[in-house]
């Protein structure tokens, strides 16, 4: 969640804006239909009154995650997108394209694919990969 300060050190009104991350792997063979797919699913959040904007962002060439960026005027309008039937309908139709992944809070572009350090089940410490791990725990690839 974003929150600054319209003119430093005056008693302006604060930007209660908030900018929010879904991470999602593309299935194989789907890069194609995924581009399209969130292309059509900005477009819809471009509807709903308090949205400031969007993108997406590949981890890398190589990689199958990408990471969804959407920014609200305020949290009750990116509920209010985030919990639409209009939303909802447009992943259903997404299912057999890609997959969403948990995600951690980013606090700003660079940390949106740096992940901390996880301890393994054999007690190692392991970097994921920039990225999501799988549920499988499969760090995605580099």
């Amino acid at each position: 969640m974003e929150q600054a300060a319209e003119g430093a050190g005056t008693a302006g009104p604060v930007d209660a804006s908030v900018t929010t991350t879904i991470v999602r792997r593309v299935l194989p063979g789907c890069d194609e239909e995924f581009a399209d797919w969130i292309q059509t699913g900005l477009g819809l959040a471009r509807l709903f009154p308090g949205f400031l904007g969007g993108g997406w962002l590949k981890e890398s060439s190589t990689s199958d995650v990408c990471v969804i960026v959407l920014k609200f005027e305020t949290q009750a309008a990116l509920d209010n997108w985030l919990t639409s039937s209009l939303r909802n309908g447009w992943l259903r139709t997404g299912g057999n394209i890609a997959v969403e992944e948990p995600d951690e809070p980013a606090s700003d572009v660079e940390s949106l694919f740096e992940r901390p350090r996880r301890r393994t089940a054999a007690g190692h410490d392991q970097a994921d990969s920039p990225g999501i791990c799988a549920p499988d725990g499969i760090p995605s690839p580099k």
